[in-house]
């Protein structure tokens, strides 16, 4: 079953909460300039759509993002960058109003599957999403996704910190010692749940070609930045949070 037909009860406080704030959608276009959509090639469209993504044409990378993630396990990064682009549109002035419900829905179930795989963007990324939702249920949330990013080794290795400064020190302010001690309690408990796999739609055969999974997954040697890249030269990741909902802004990585 597709992702978006699913109404999981994490979507639900989110969605409650948004339909009863005046938040504004945040930035990213509906659509991009002028070029070929995503499709193809030797990796099936994956490179083309996680450029895309880094040029904020969304919508085009979105279909074949949804196309790649359908493989399940290994093609954690596809499920991280649907949630995200899913986000993104969801918050574009852009978007029809009909549509962002949907799109904050399938936004959060794709991070949270992608999360739950154990991709650490996502965890990231989750939490700064649930922290901006600001209702009780939510911070909660944030502040369980957030420890488990802490806990995570595979982008601490490498002196990586994408979840902002700012969100945990506005968790701890808003939720109190007892609340983030008790956060930390239950992602100590946490376990990786695998990306499972879907059968795709006619509509993905363009997108999914043979011979092109070690292009697109999302195993150790496709990392974010200051990880290493393909080419065996290291990144400089950061050593503090960067914040902006844990943005795939490495593009060497996922472009190569």
């Amino acid at each position: 079953m597709p992702p978006i037909a699913r109404l999981a009860p994490l979507a639900l406080i989110v969605l409650a909460a948004c339909a009863s704030g005046d938040r504004p959608p945040r930035g990213g276009p509906m659509s991009g300039g002028p070029g070929s959509p995503a499709g193809g090639g030797r990796d099936g469209g994956f490179t083309q759509a996680a450029r895309l993504v880094d040029e904020g044409r969304y919508a085009d990378a979105l279909p074949v993002l949804r196309c790649v993630a359908t493989r399940g396990e290994g093609f954690e990064i596809a499920e991280y960058l649907a949630g995200y682009s899913a986000f993104r549109l969801a918050r574009s002035e852009e978007t029809p109003a009909v549509l962002r419900d949907d799109l904050l829905t399938e936004g959060f179930e794709r991070m949270t599957a992608a999360a739950q795989a154990g991709w650490p963007a996502a965890q990231a990324g989750l939490a700064e999403a649930l922290f901006e939702v600001a209702n009780g249920d939510a911070l909660a949330e944030a502040a369980y996704w957030a420890a488990v990013y802490r806990d995570n080794p595979r982008e601490r290795v490498y002196g990586i910190d994408r979840l902002d400064d700012a969100v945990e020190a506005g968790l701890a302010a808003q939720l109190g010692d007892t609340a983030i001690s008790a956060a930390e309690q239950r992602a100590a408990g946490f376990t990786i749940m695998p990306l499972a796999a879907d059968e795709a739609g006619p509509e993905c055969a363009r997108f999914l070609r043979a011979g092109s999974e070690n292009a697109q997954r999302g195993d150790g040697g496709r990392r974010g930045r200051g990880g290493p890249r393909p080419d065996g030269a290291q990144g400089g990741g950061p050593g503090g949070g960067r914040g902006g909902w844990a943005e795939p802004d490495d593009r060497e990585i996922h472009t190569r």
